[in-house]
């Protein structure tokens, strides 16, 4: 029962016209039929995801901690990202600016106060690719385990179930096509600009193959019984035979806790 709950509380929130916990507030299209797919079967919702993403992002330098102290993520802000191949002449400014240009980031932490770089403070700049990761709640270890192993079949080979206790079973669905090349900081950039439309073109072409993985992940779920979801052109969502349409918009989805 409790489960049923969580679902109809979740679906409830993607069909809203309230923006999400994610930076962008929304889901990302990308992942809109296959999101709508998992969430069609009795035993499974997604409680967050992103479609995957090539990014710039600016943080805190490294320090050293004592060996007692307790770790903290280091946070961070985002100079450049986009969730569809990613052009070198939308990044090359950025990294690259006139003297009179200075950088300008997006939030990609909850913390209060001003980015590092807004305080004026030297930050490591990374260029990463970061592919599609999907959290699902499971109703059962039984049903955990199946979409785990047809996610690993499907590509995902680093999926596994994350939490599993007497209240709830949650798989994640990952895999291994990312990558993560420092910059320099946002003093000095230490790679040329033709390195960079490199990294962006290398990026691309894992951005493709996340793709698609993840239509033959969503096909091979069709196949064992689960409902078909399309997007029309206009960006409608339109489920098998039923033409009530839904909300789609750019972005991440992010419901309860945040990937």
């Amino acid at each position: 029962m409790e489960f049923e709950k969580r679902k109809a509380a979740t679906l409830s929130s993607l069909a809203s016209s309230k923006t999400d916990k994610s930076p962008k507030g929304t889901v990302d299209t990308h992942l809109i039929p296959l999101i709508n797919t998992i969430n069609s079967h009795p035993s499974y919702f997604t409680t967050s995801s992103c479609s995957g993403r090539i990014s710039i992002l600016s943080q805190p330098k490294w320090t050293p901690t004592p060996p007692t102290s307790k770790k903290k993520a280091r946070g961070g802000s985002w100079l450049f990202i986009s969730h569809d191949l990613a052009n070198p002449n939308s990044l090359l400014p950025l990294l690259f600016p006139s003297e009179s240009t200075e950088f300008t980031t997006e939030s990609a932490s909850s913390a209060d106060g001003p980015s590092e770089s807004a305080a004026g403070l030297v930050t490591e700049l990374v260029f990463r690719f970061e592919p599609l990761i999907i959290a699902v709640e499971c109703r059962d270890i039984e049903a955990a385990q199946f979409l785990v192993s047809f996610a690993i079949k499907s590509g995902f080979r680093e999926s596994g179930i994350t939490s599993a206790n007497n209240k709830r079973v949650i798989v994640g669905i990952r895999c291994s096509i990312r990558m993560e090349v420092p910059l320099g900081d946002s003093d000095r950039i230490l790679v040329s600009e033709e390195y960079v439309k490199f990294l962006v073109d290398v990026a691309n072409q894992k951005m493709e193959a996340n793709w698609k993985r993840t239509q033959g992940f969503l096909s091979g779920l069709i196949d064992n019984g689960f409902q078909r979801h399309t997007v029309s052109e206009n960006g409608e969502h339109r489920d098998g035979d039923d033409d009530q349409s839904e909300r789609t918009a750019n972005g991440d989805a992010h419901i309860g806790n945040l990937y």
